[in-house]
């Protein structure tokens, strides 16, 4: 195992700019140290030990506040013999603390929750070769054996039970009460997609379990009370991650500061209406849009779903000159969504076994719902399925999808353009874990496209 350390989180672990904030932020006070040998802790020590550590996590006392406080206490073995010492975290914020000096507490305490995991994995990992050269058969037969009595194991076993304990502790801290808010903004807020993004924003789905949002609603005039409502509906949810929200007719005061801004209102597509036809009528509204983002949030990461949305994130990009052209983006997720999941229902197996989708072009019904390096169950996608339905039913019912849902419901998509929002924003922000994921962003000349159109 490894040596124990000299500092409460390796260097490695922290980037420099969150090591000099916090250095800045809560000067190093003096902080006592105890290295014993485990071995001769009896149970009421330790148990006294144990005490002190969840006092000093409690904030009980104002010492223990100063040198451990949301940092717990790592007992650290260093072979061969059984030494121990209680190590201590940057002091927490004030509450009144820049976001910056927040997000650098958050960094230090992710890493520490994931340093405990590494070490308690390797311990365990250690007791197990040792259990194996001790004790014919291995660990299982060791386990069997109620008599089986080793010192060394033994004090393994004691290491193993306190880093339990610690890394408990550890994951009990909320991150999400010292993690810095991020502001995203919903146009169209009092629209069904809208409505349906909301929520799932709010909730964590979009950006994660353990990060607060502030919500911008952006709505026409005329829809200022239903946006009262909406956020009356938020409120009422008591979401623990929603850490504000506003209501806004005006653009300009909507994007101030934001983080991500999901442009989801546009001009409806209705019965018989190509999206095409949407194109001068969206123009202005996205122009405008793209300006007031410019101005207000030039380093906001954009998505736009108001279709065409290929179309109207050029605009809105063209009309932002001060943002980086990779910060925006537009919505070609539903359609490998649909893709998805029209291939999983074909070949009997759950979508989560479908993966490498790639929707090309214009979110339309030009698009190209691509599936030559797709797998589904763990095979290519084109040994799965049949080439003729790929061809004369797969590719027009994807391209289609959104006019016969309009067709049989008499509204476009919401519920589902909503969730295929939030699978494209979480992705960007958190990672794909692996698996493909399609957007509409500026052509760089790859591929042999020109550069220039939001193409891919």
């Amino acid at each position: 195992l490894p040596r124990p350390r000299t500092s409460a989180l390796p260097e490695s672990k922290m980037s420099t700019s969150a090591m000099s904030l916090l250095r800045r932020a809560a000067p190093k006070p003096a902080v006592a140290t105890a290295t014993r040998r485990f071995a001769s802790f009896s149970p009421k020590e330790l148990e006294a030990y144990r005490g002190k550590i969840a006092a000093d996590l409690t904030g009980l006392s104002a010492a223990a506040r100063a040198s451990l406080d949301a940092k717990a206490k790592l007992l650290e073995w260093d072979t061969p013999a059984a030494s121990y010492s209680a190590v201590t975290f940057p002091k927490p914020p004030a509450p009144g603390a820049s976001k910056e000096v927040r997000a650098a507490y958050t960094e230090c305490m992710v890493a520490e929750q994931a340093w405990l995991d590494e070490k308690l994995s390797a311990a365990k990992a250690h007791l197990t070769k040792l259990l194996a050269s001790k004790v014919p058969n291995g660990p299982e037969t060791a386990r069997r054996m109620a008599s089986f009595s080793d010192p060394e194991c033994a004090q393994v076993q004691q290491y193993i039970a306190q880093l339990e304990h610690d890394s408990g502790l550890a994951h009990k801290f909320d991150i999400a009460k010292w993690k810095p808010p991020v502001t995203v903004a919903v146009t169209g807020a009092a629209g069904a997609i809208g409505y349906s993004l909301l929520f799932k924003i709010a909730s964590g789905e979009m950006l994660g379990p353990d990060q607060p949002v502030v919500l911008s609603l952006l709505d026409l005039p005329t829809s200022m009370d239903k946006v009262q409502g909406v956020m009356m509906e938020l409120a009422d949810c008591a979401f623990p991650l929603l850490h504000g929200m506003g209501g806004f007719s005006d653009a300009r005061a909507a994007f101030e500061g934001v983080d991500y801004a999901c442009l989801v209102g546009a001009t409806p597509r209705g019965p018989g209406m190509e999206r095409k036809d949407l194109l001068l009528k969206n123009a202005e509204i996205f122009a405008a849009q793209g300006k007031a983002l410019n101005a207000g949030a030039p380093g906001a990461k954009v998505v736009v779903v108001g279709n065409p949305a290929n179309t109207n994130c050029l605009i809105g990009m063209m009309n932002a000159p001060d943002m980086p052209r990779a910060n925006w983006t537009a919505m070609t997720r539903l359609d490998q969504t649909r893709a998805e999941g029209l291939l999983a229902a074909k070949a009997g197996v759950s979508v989560n076994a479908v993966d490498r989708v790639v929707i090309w072009g214009n979110h339309s019904a030009t698009q190209f719902p691509d599936i030559s390096h797709a797998t589904v169950g763990g095979k290519w996608a084109k040994e799965a399925i049949p080439d003729e339905w790929y061809k004369s039913t797969f590719i027009p019912e994807v391209a289609q999808r959104g006019a016969a849902i309009i067709k049989a419901r008499g509204a476009s998509s919401a519920a589902s353009a909503a969730q295929a929002a939030v699978f494209h924003v979480r992705d960007w922000a958190l990672g794909s874990r692996g698996k493909w994921a399609s957007m509409g962003v500026i052509s760089n000349g790859s591929y042999g496209i020109g550069e220039g159109p939001v193409y891919l």
